[in-house]
């Protein structure tokens, strides 16, 4: 050993000690770390022209015994249209939780966007609740620019020119066409005339409710989500869900947009505000899942069926018990 170190200039010494500290401070740096938290938002672009797509990013890093709860996004980004949705992890990367949201969105509204700032609700390992934020971001929308190629004179417009047609023209473009709309409309009509004869005298068989409790039931036993289904999941739930509001309160909700059986449920006041929010609420997450094509996680697919499932029970209509003296029994 004492031959080694007199074999080793000044230098060498410096380059082994700084070897070791470094070592030491990662080391003493890797035991001594806390529980952290980060969310970063970025975007590919930011200045776009109106109707282009541009790609939001969220990393969210965890470190340590951390249980993130799920973000949602459509909350913070209600001005632009989203075109795809991704949801990637949570994985785990170098001792860290990493959990990826990837959106492809657009607007067609000029003007300075501002995406806020993102809040991310955590539980340490101690079980307290916390909650940080991403950064903002500032998106520009311009409107689509001359091209500097086109030219300012306008030529006069030339006559129209008239192009004879067969009779096999008219016959396929137009008489053929025409008579298979009539047929259509004719045989749309014999067929509401009859529905109508039908469900003139018709009485209700079951309450709404026990129908919806029951096609619940039946699409909790599909599985479809765990077939990943999804989507068809969340459009059969939707629907149970408009058909029992439409056979209830007798409101047009089914072939209404979210928007629409908002203000329906709201103007006829057969429900209570805080019950026609929850279920506006309802209606939006199924909508984001259905035509956004958001891919919520599995606890949330979770949750939005009980949030079907205590709609119905909410607004149930609640029979009332029959008395003695109805049935014909006689009083104690």
């Amino acid at each position: 050993m004492k031959m080694f170190s007199n074999r080793l200039s000044k230098p060498g010494y410096i380059f082994i000690l700084a070897l070791f500290a470094g070592f030491a401070c990662s080391k003493n740096a890797g035991t001594g770390s806390t529980e952290q938290v980060t969310a970063k938002a970025t975007i590919s672009k930011d200045k776009i022209t109106i109707g282009d797509k541009v790609d939001f990013h969220l990393v969210i890093e965890a470190k340590g015994d951390v249980k993130l709860r799920p973000v949602d996004l459509s909350q913070y980004l209600q001005a632009f249209e989203i075109k795809d949705h991704v949801q990637k992890g949570p994985d785990k990367k170098w001792g860290k939780t990493v959990t990826e949201y990837r959106l492809v969105m657009a607007t067609f509204t000029t003007g300075n966007y501002e995406i806020p700032e993102i809040a991310v609700t955590y539980t340490d390992k101690d079980g307290t609740e916390k909650e940080l934020k991403s950064n903002k971001i500032i998106l520009v929308v311009e409107s689509v620019k001359s091209n500097p190629n086109d030219k300012d004179d306008v030529r006069a417009l030339k006559p129209p020119e008239t192009i004879p047609h067969s009779f096999w023209f008219w016959l396929f473009t137009v008489i053929l066409p025409v008579l298979a709309v009539a047929g259509y409309l004719i045989y749309r009509y014999i067929k509401s005339r009859n529905i109508a004869k039908v469900m003139e005298k018709a009485e209700p068989l079951r309450p709404p409710h026990e129908t919806a409790f029951e096609r619940l039931a039946k699409l909790k036993e599909l599985k479809l989500p765990e077939e990943g289904k999804v989507r068809e999941h969340y459009y059969i739930l939707s629907e149970i869900i408009r058909e029992y509001l439409e056979a209830r309160f007798e409101l047009p909700v089914v072939e209404r947009t979210t928007g629409e059986a908002y203000k329906e449920l709201t103007s006829s006041g057969k429900l209570k505000r805080a019950e026609v929010t929850f279920i506006k609420d309802f209606l939006e997450e199924c909508d984001l899942v259905k035509f956004a094509k958001a891919i919520p996680a599995v606890e949330k697919i979770g949750e939005d069926y009980f949030s079907g499932f205590d709609i119905v029970d909410r607004t149930k209509v609640i029979s009332e018990p029959v008395t003695a003296e109805l049935t014909g029994g006689a009083k104690k």
